[in-house]
């Protein structure tokens, strides 16, 4: 009867035992999870917090992802990131020279090329044969100093001594051959007149040789009286692209396309009178 007794009693102690261990066991796996859960972010297993953390697939990298956010990392330094260089390039106008033929006649050559553009079939010759000419500058009777005008004809010869001829007669000369089709720019903005070439339409212009600063050379007097001054080395050439830092111009000078500083042709184009004649379809 003793022995029955212990028996129990060992048994009721072993099962108590039993019970406790489970009790802590329980207890602290849910120490864990609530800890896990809680908002301030804590966590006090940090083995449990890797498996958890690994247990999430990482997303794959994406090269449109990279290049944004490296674009935004950079907007957010002092410095900014560099702009794509603009490009506009009107393709397919040959450039034509103005040399033996024509030693003062660039602006004969720059109408023929932007003729030439707009299907037009004529040669420079027949362009410069056209155009309204008038007097060399010469001193009268008087002591002083007359000529034509440039305003209103070539002054000179371009086949031969000449100084040249400015935006009006030219597009009434070209407006003959194409009927309302030619547009003259002049006193339009240096943003507009790129803007013209933008929209894939070349310009005849006006600046000087190699954007070379222009100076005085001689002034004389029309036939009305009127003063004109004329500034050298005055050049007509056919403006066909741009960038942010040059303008492309086919140059009867050279007979090649030619890239000028874009600052430099802005500030010849403007002293010459922001001339430009473009043709429209």
């Amino acid at each position: 009867m003793k022995k029955l007794k212990l028996l129990i009693l060992l048994l009721l102690a072993l099962t108590s035992f039993t019970l406790i261990l489970l009790v802590k066991t329980n207890s602290h796996d849910a120490k864990q999870l609530l800890t896990l859960a809680s908002p301030n972010g804590e966590v006090a297993d940090q083995h449990l917090a890797r498996e958890t953390a690994t247990a999430i697939p990482s997303p794959p990298e994406s090269g449109v992802a990279l290049a944004e956010t490296a674009s935004t990392n950079q907007t957010s330094t002092d410095e900014a990131p560099a702009l794509a260089k603009h490009l506009v390039q009107i393709q397919a106008i040959p450039a034509l020279s103005q040399l033996p033929e024509l030693p003062n006649g660039c602006e004969a050559v720059a109408a023929t090329m932007l003729l030439n553009w707009a299907g037009l079939p004529i040669t420079k010759e027949e362009v410069a044969h056209a155009l309204p000419t008038g007097d060399m500058p010469y001193e009268n009777e008087f002591g002083a100093f007359v000529g034509a005008n440039p305003k209103d004809v070539f002054v000179g010869d371009p086949f031969d001594i000449g100084y040249g001829i400015y935006h009006t007669p030219v597009a009434k000369l070209m407006n003959q051959w194409l009927p309302g089709h030619v547009r003259d720019l002049t006193g339009t903005s240096f943003e507009d007149l790129l803007g013209v070439i933008a929209k894939g339409n070349p310009a005849m212009i006006w600046a000087t040789e190699h954007m070379d600063s222009p100076y005085f050379d001689l002034e004389w007097e029309d036939e009305t009286g009127e003063l004109v001054p004329w500034y050298q080395p005055e050049h007509a050439l056919l403006l066909t692209g741009w960038d942010d830092d040059y303008a492309y111009m086919n140059d009867p000078m050279t007979g090649e396309q030619e890239a000028y500083p874009l600052a430099s042709f802005k500030e010849a184009w403007e002293f010459m009178g922001s001339q430009a004649i473009t043709i429209i379809g």
